[in-house]
């Protein structure tokens, strides 16, 4: 038919999500607040898990020592007859070398022998973190200890044995330079000695170049003799090149567990990983949140906006508005849908509507019931039909408050009640089916034949129709009406809508529109209003779409 043409089964509307899998999310941002809760109880639980954690690990203490050392470009430093080291770019190096004997096999090995303990120096070096302090003014010793006064002894000794080992090699280096020095001193003063010995046999000018070599030896010799001495006084001097030690105390609290920052991470890995899961999981399962996502599966335009209303009712498909007769806004939003059904319904000629949704509890009978109610408030003649013979929900809401008539038929009679002029609840069936499956009635020329005789006296007739993904009888049931109407819950999945979209191809009844269900009151009417703006000729071109 002509308001079925433009959608088939092999197209896909732009934006689905095809099979239910993962596409194009709606949002970072709308995803993190469709789940919400959900975000918030994990990150309260991530803290809640960091902050046990922290209660399970066992306290650590750090204590730290610092040494603090020579200047190398100082007189004092020990320069073994060589001239003063250059300060420009060697501070670091000489640092990180000093850093480097902090932690060597040779200290740790010391710092046992002070602590008195056995062992071997990687079980101090597990415990102890040696390096330049950051201004290069120190050397640092941070020890960590499940004992505080055990982490001050750790890093006193190991910044006592780097003194006694610095100092040490201090000591063997000037040793080492001084004997080297006195091994020089010794082939000159031979030298000397030669030269002394031919000045005795020789005369006039020979001689005095003989005397003019002795002389420059015997130099050389008292230089030699002074670097010696230079060279002990500022081993004397300058010792281990430690300025002060400045001891490590017990600490007062432990370094670890941090039960804020434990508690602080936790919730930050608890938020961070429900965001992302959030993400994708609003992406994999995409719903209705605005107003042009159903239409973009359906196919169809949006007819209006039904308002969540406060008092519910209790039903076999779930919890819904009571009727909007009880609220001036959300009755008027009923007006609007019911003048964009009736624009619809004269494009494809005629005032037959199947009411449909893809699952139970999107508010498909309670938009019925209003429909029907403001259709009755501008004087039509109405006729319900309820076709869900499993719950039976219109019939008992309408019998309930009293809104309709309930008129039942029965599936093996053709009598036909006689129609009330206000409005009419037609029950089809009671019970007895003698085995028959619903289907098989909704088939037949009788349902048929009853919707030809009561549509010739109702203005309007709305047929409430079993979910469209739950039974098979709402597409058997839409084949004898003029055009089909859906009914989208704010928060429905795309893909049942698109299945539910798959289901209605098999029949020729066009879908014609659909009404977006349990919006904002305010938001339903400031949007159905400005449909009421646009009519007739903007409703009629929202119509000729369907």
């Amino acid at each position: 038919m002509e308001g079925n043409r433009e959608i088939t089964l092999s197209e896909s509307p732009s934006g689905s999500d095809g099979d239910g899998s993962w596409v194009a999310g709606p949002g970072l941002v709308r995803s993190l607040w469709r789940y919400r809760f959900v975000i918030a109880v994990v990150t309260v639980l991530g803290a809640l898990a960091g902050f046990a954690v922290s209660l399970l690990l066992p306290a650590r203490y750090e204590a730290q020592a610092n040494l603090y050392l020579r200047d190398p470009g100082s007189p004092a430093v020990l320069t073994l007859g060589q001239s003063t080291p250059s300060q420009s770019g060697d501070h670091a190096v000489f640092m990180a070398t000093q850093a480097g004997l902090a932690g060597s096999d040779a200290v740790y090995g010391r710092a046992l022998q002070i602590l008195g303990r056995p062992g071997t120096p990687d079980d101090i070096r597990a415990s102890v973190v040696v390096g330049p302090s950051a201004d290069l003014s120190a050397l640092t010793f941070r020890a960590t200890s499940d004992d505080p006064a055990e982490a001050a002894n750790l890093a006193n000794a190991v910044g006592t044995a780097y003194d006694q080992v610095a100092g040490e090699h201090t000591t063997a280096d000037s040793k080492e330079a001084i004997a080297r020095l006195q091994d020089v001193v010794a082939q000159r003063q031979v030298e000397y000695d030669s030269l002394n010995a031919q000045i005795a046999q020789s005369s006039g000018a020979a001689q005095a170049v003989l005397e003019r070599k002795a002389l420059h030896v015997g130099d050389l010799i008292g230089s030699l003799q002074a670097n010696q001495s230079d060279i002990a006084a500022q081993a004397a001097l300058h010792g281990s090149g430690v300025d002060s030690f400045e001891r490590a105390a017990p600490p007062a609290r432990s370094s670890q567990p941090a039960p804020v920052l434990l508690a602080l991470i936790g919730a930050l890995i608890g938020l961070v990983g429900s965001g992302v899961w959030a993400w994708w999981s609003a992406g994999r399962d995409r719903r209705v949140e605005e107003e042009g996502d159903a239409a973009e599966i359906l196919g169809v335009p949006l007819l209006g906006e039904a308002p969540r209303l406060g008092a519910t009712l209790q039903g076999t498909d779930g919890p819904s508005a009571l009727p909007a007769t009880l609220d001036p806004v959300a009755a008027e939003a009923y007006h609007v849908v019911l003048a964009s059904l009736e624009h619809a319904l004269a494009r494809v000629g005629g005032k037959v509507v199947a009411v449909a949704s893809a699952g139970a509890g999107d508010g498909k009978t309670v938009t019925v019931l209003n429909l029907a109610l403001a259709a009755q408030r501008e004087g039509r003649r109405v006729l319900l039909v309820d076709a869900d013979e499993r719950t039976r929900r219109l019939s008992q809401v309408c019998r309930d408050g009293e809104y309709f008539e309930v008129t039942s038929t029965s599936h093996v009679t053709d009598e036909r009640p006689a129609f009330t002029a206000g409005g009419t609840v037609l029950q089809i069936g009671p019970s007895d089916r003698n085995g028959h499956h619903p289907a098989v009635f909704f088939r037949s020329t009788t349902f048929a034949s009853m919707i030809s005789h009561w549509g010739e006296q109702a203005d309007l007739v709305i047929v409430d129709t079993p979910a469209l993904l739950a039974v098979s009888d709402a597409v058997t049931v839409a084949d004898h009406a003029d055009a089909v109407l859906m009914v989208v819950n704010r928060g429905a999945s795309l893909a049942d809508l698109r299945r539910a979209r798959e289901r209605l191809a098999f029949t020729d009844t066009p879908l014609i529109g659909y009404v977006l269900n349990r919006g904002s009151a305010q938001h339903a009417y400031a949007v159905n209003g400005r449909l009421r703006q646009w009519r007739p000729g903007k409703l009629a071109q929202l119509a000729r779409r369907g």
